[in-house]
């Protein structure tokens, strides 16, 4: 059960929304008493970097205020890839004191930026099924820029607001969707997919401790792109189309999808490898004198073949008429633009899923939920839990909350839910006990680098 905890603000500035929340807990569980969204200014962030933190602050200030949030205690979050390494490892058994000495190391061989000026932190996750006589442990490592982070800091400042953790969202997520839930730490592995703006989250949740952790950046803004290149159109007609038509094909999507711009089959690439002293595959012919075609057919683009109707008179043979697309065109090649991003996206958390299954620790995953904005694509959960032969579904972060803002319509509430799992579990972070495991940049004091 949730303990008692004064009213904290959960603050998730994403690359196309702003969203926040505030909750409050007690003896009659987690409650959500206000919550809002609005654009993030064009502009005002690159690379998941603060460019601007005093328009923003004064973005996220004013959001504030139209929520009717008065709590001044908030936790936020950072994300991307560029800026900011999440990654679960694997080390000999070592003492705490070793281990810090230890990740000082590990910095240099995880990031892709440079190491030199970052904040960094560690924490060793425990399992419930680990071996004792295992030799070796596994460490969630957390490794963000200097830069990032201050920028961050110096936004949250400009808010008016309090900052009292700064988390990453696959710890954040997981509350919402799993610890807030009646059985947190039952034996399943989750897998839970934050399809975003620019990038979709994959974190595997296994006994309710993280597990393995990946961004991939492929996301919304890139069905938006495709629909812009398919149509020809700019990128705020595209997002009407995408919400219009933005619906995936289940009985399209069971055949292979062609990538946009060819409409042949790539033989060559489908050949297999070629065995020692086994012929190839030749798709052409020794250069011999064409057959001549039957004097039938010689004259058929002299005259047309002529037919007996039942009456008795002939007439032409009239041509085949042209196969019509079925459906409206514009809804058609939506969908196509859509499919091609999606097979992708679909590929790409298949490598991760199939990653996890074949390493020692990792196993068969139980469920997938998807969240984020774009996860509210119609029937993406369908095709997904087709694709992966695992069940999957929409979460909504409101099944565990009890909603108590009055300014909001269940309806609206619904329909937005999936958006806000990050915001809502940042607002939880000391709500729940025990805590799985802690913000890693809290104050960034522990394995600062520089």
């Amino acid at each position: 059960m949730p303990k008692s905890v004064a009213p904290t603000v959960g603050l998730d500035v994403g690359s196309s929304m702003i969203k926040v929340v505030e909750l409050s807990s007690g003896r009659d569980g987690v409650k959500l008493r206000a919550l809002g969204m609005v654009p993030t200014p064009e502009g005002v962030m690159e690379n998941n970097i603060i460019l601007d933190p005093h328009l923003l602050g004064g973005v996220i200030k004013k959001l504030l205020k139209d929520s009717g949030i008065t709590s001044k205690t908030v936790i936020s979050s950072v994300s991307g890839e560029t800026a900011l390494v999440v990654r679960v490892i694997e080390v000999p058994k070592m003492t705490e004191e070793e281990l810090k000495e230890t990740m000082r190391w590990e910095v240099e061989r995880h990031v892709p930026f440079a190491a030199n000026d970052v904040v960094m932190d560690f924490q060793p996750i425990p399992r419930l099924d680990a071996d004792p006589n295992d030799q070796n442990m596994e460490v969630l490592l957390v490794v963000a820029q200097q830069d990032m982070v201050d920028k961050h800091v110096e936004t949250i400042f400009a808010t008016g607001l309090k900052p009292k953790a700064i988390d990453v969202e696959p710890l954040s997520i997981s509350r919402a969707l799993v610890e807030l839930g009646p059985d947190p730490w039952g034996k399943k592995t989750v897998a839970i997919v934050n399809v975003g703006s620019n990038n979709t989250e994959i974190a595997i949740y296994k006994n309710g401790v993280i597990a393995f952790p990946r961004t991939i950046p492929l996301a919304g803004k890139n069905i938006t792109r495709s629909i812009m290149s398919q149509l020809g159109v700019d990128e705020r007609k595209a997002e009407d189309l995408k919400k219009q038509h933005g619906e995936i094909d289940l009985e399209k999507l069971a055949q292979p999808v062609i990538p946009q711009g060819e409409d042949f089959l790539d033989f060559a690439s489908q050949q297999p490898e070629e065995e020692e002293g086994a012929m190839p595959f030749i798709f052409s012919v020794p250069e011999e004198e064409p057959e001549k075609p039957s004097p039938l057919f010689q004259q058929a683009d002299e005259r047309p073949i002529e037919l007996e109707t039942s009456n008795g008179v002939e007439e032409p043979n009239a041509a085949l008429p042209a196969p019509v697309p079925v459906g409206d065109p514009e809804e058609n090649a939506v969908q196509q633009a859509l499919a091609s991003v999606i097979v992708e996206l679909k590929d790409e958390i298949k490598r991760s899923l199939d990653y996890f299954k074949g390493r020692p620790t990792g196993g068969e995953i139980d469920e997938i939920l998807l969240c984020g904005g774009s996860s509210k694509l119609k029937n993406l959960d369908k095709y997904f839990e087709r694709e992966f032969n695992i069940p999957t579904h929409i979460a909504s972060p409101l099944a565990y909350v009890r909603p108590t803002a009055k300014n909001f319509s269940m309806e609206y509430l619904e329909d937005v839910a999936p958006q806000f799992a990050v915001a809502i579990g940042l607002a939880a972070r000391d709500m729940i006990i025990p805590p799985s495991m802690p913000s890693p940049l809290v104050s960034g004091k522990r394995g600062k680098k520089k």
